[in-house]
């Protein structure tokens, strides 16, 4: 299967220190409040960068936290609409004012197994409350009910809401729209299962429901109101928005023979295209860059790159997108 080539233009590259060893977990990238950001750090500090609206320039800038766990994973941390950052740790949430001062911690039971289960947190569109995933109570009689999703009080770590998820001791992660922040999407990796939900939370009511299909966690970028899941096996990807007909792309039907849809982070491009990475399995990093239409996800044209390029490329909403090679991160665009 041909497609039409088009180059790829680098438009700048920047270094950000860690990327390179963390580009893999949950909050290595995130879009909060109507703009991307890139996380990484070492066991000891945690280092976060907005990615700028210029796209001549990779960040607008970088800034740097103390981890609140030395001699640890930092956890889950997500940056927060009035400059502070929120961090989901082993058994224990912290959210930092801008200039580093600790605002509050708060407790909670620690995962039973850190190797596969992890918080997430992220600030809900009013900036007032944060919402984090937590251990659920530990019942003396009776099977565990369940993960909890809590909403705590930014400003003072008072617990206002919580709910049950469907998940137990999984690993989560959340995103939200670039475009709309009230909507919060929820992944939740429970070994070969996962759970991917919608989140709101209205007058301190939390509330979370599944869309889309089982084991098709969500994707990358979402943009006005549409956003896209994975098959965890890379064999489809789908496009959902509410009051429109569901779309999924097969790769059996769109790519070469015995190629997948890889990577972590297929997404909106823009408005009409989406940016996806193809190869023979998930684990192969000599893969290829596709774009596809974004309303129909039929492919449009193959990326040519003048070098290298990354496995797991990020769109970025407006045309432009990222790929990385260990700490360098490089912003293009189609030539």
């Amino acid at each position: 299967m041909e497609y039409t080539h088009l180059a790829a233009e680098c438009l700048a590259q920047e270094t950000l220190p860690g990327f390179g060893e963390r580009r893999g977990h949950h909050d290595a990238w995130q879009a909060r409040d109507r703009a991307n950001w890139l996380v990484a750090g070492t066991k000891g500090e945690i280092t976060v960068g907005r990615v700028d609206e210029d796209p001549s320039r990779v960040f607008a800038w970088q800034r740097r936290w103390p981890s609140p766990q030395p001699g640890r994973s930092h956890g889950f941390a997500s940056p927060l609409p009035d400059g502070g950052l929120a961090v989901s740790g082993s058994g224990i949430v912290t959210v930092y004012e801008a200039d580093g001062r600790v605002r509050w911690t708060y407790e909670h039971e620690p995962w039973f197994d850190h190797r596969v289960a992890s918080g997430a947190c992220v600030a809900d569109p009013s900036g007032r409350r944060l919402l984090v995933t937590m251990p659920g109570l530990l019942e003396t009689e009776g099977p565990y009910p369940g993960d909890l999703c809590v909403a705590l009080d930014l400003a003072d770590d008072r617990r206002v809401a919580a709910t049950l998820l469907p998940s137990a001791s999984a690993g989560y992660s959340f995103q939200q729209s670039l475009t709309d922040p009230t909507q919060i999407f929820l992944n939740a990796a429970m070994g070969d299962t996962f759970h991917s939900l919608l989140v709101t939370l209205e007058n301190d009511v939390l509330r979370v429901r599944p869309v889309g299909l089982e084991d098709e966690p969500f994707a990358g970028l979402s943009l006005n109101g549409a956003f896209l899941k994975l098959d965890v096996g890379g064999e489809w990807l789908s496009r959902y928005e509410a009051g429109q007909p569901d779309v999924s792309a097969h790769a059996e039907d769109v790519l070469p023979e015995d190629l997948c849809f890889v990577g972590y982070h297929p997404g909106f491009l823009d408005a009409d295209r989406v940016l996806v990475a193809i190869a023979e399995d998930q684990d192969s990093e000599d893969n290829r860059h596709l774009i596809l239409d974004g309303h129909t996800l039929q492919p449009v044209a193959e990326l040519d790159y003048p070098g290298a390029s990354s496995f797991d490329p990020l769109a970025l909403g407006d045309g432009t997108w990222l790929t990385v090679d260990g700490d360098t991160v490089r912003r293009w665009r189609t030539a």
